[in-house]
C-alpha cells in the first residue's frame, strides 16, 4: 500500500488557497450584485446598467463604442450593448454614428441622463457603496488594489500555473 505524504505539496497548498479566494469572490459578487439591483430597483436599473451610466458620463460628449464600454466594464459587448439598450429605453443614452466612420456607432448621455446623474448620482453612488458594510476608507482601497491583480481583459495569468 502506498503511503500518504505527511505534509501536502506547496503547489497543491497554493492553489487551495487561491481556489478559495475565487470561490469567496465569486459568493461576495453574487452577493453585491444582488444587492445592488435591489439598491438600483427604484431606477429599474442593474449595477452593470448604472455602470455603463457612470462610464458614458466618464467619456462626456466624445460618446464611446460599445467594444470600449465593454473593455471598461469587463463584461461581453453583447452585454454592454444591452447596457446601452436599457439606458436608451429609459432616455438617458442615444446611439450615434461616429462622426468619421459611419459603420461605428457611439453611445452617449442624453440631456436626461446627464440630469439623472447630475441629481441623483452621487446619492446613488453612496448608497452603493454602503454595500461594503464597515469596511474603512483604507480597507476598501486596499480590496480596490487586491482585486486590480486580477485580469479583467479575459487574459490568465499563468504566473502561478504549471
Amino acid at each position: 500500500m502506498a503511503e500518504v505524504p505527511a505534509v501536502v505539496p506547496a503547489r497543491e497548498t497554493e492553489d487551495s488557497i487561491r481556489f478559495g479566494a475565487f470561490m469567496q469572490l465569486l459568493r461576495t459578487a453574487g452577493a453585491l450584485d444582488r444587492a445592488a439591483s435591489d439598491a438600483l430597483s427604484d431606477l429599474d436599473l442593474t449595477a452593470g446598467a448604472f455602470g455603463a451610466l457612470v462610464e458614458l458620463a466618464e467619456v462626456g460628449d466624445r460618446g464611446i463604442a460599445p467594444s470600449e464600454l465593454a473593455r471598461r466594464l469587463a463584461v461581453a459587448r453583447r452585454t454592454a450593448t444591452l447596457y446601452v439598450d436599457i439606458l436608451a429605453r429609459q432616455g438617458w443614452a442615444a446611439r450615434e454614428a461616429h462622426p468619421d466612420d459611419r459603420r461605428m456607432v457611439l453611445a452617449r448621455l442624453t440631456p436626461a441622463g446627464i440630469h439623472l446623474l447630475d441629481d441623483l448620482g452621487e446619492a446613488y453612488k453612496r448608497r452603493l457603496s454602503t454595500l461594503l458594510g464597515d469596511m474603512s476608507p483604507l480597507q476598501a482601497e486596499r480590496l480596490r488594489q487586491l482585486l486590480s491583480l486580477i485580469p479583467t481583459d479575459g487574459s490568465v495569468s499563468t504566473t502561478h500555473a504549471e
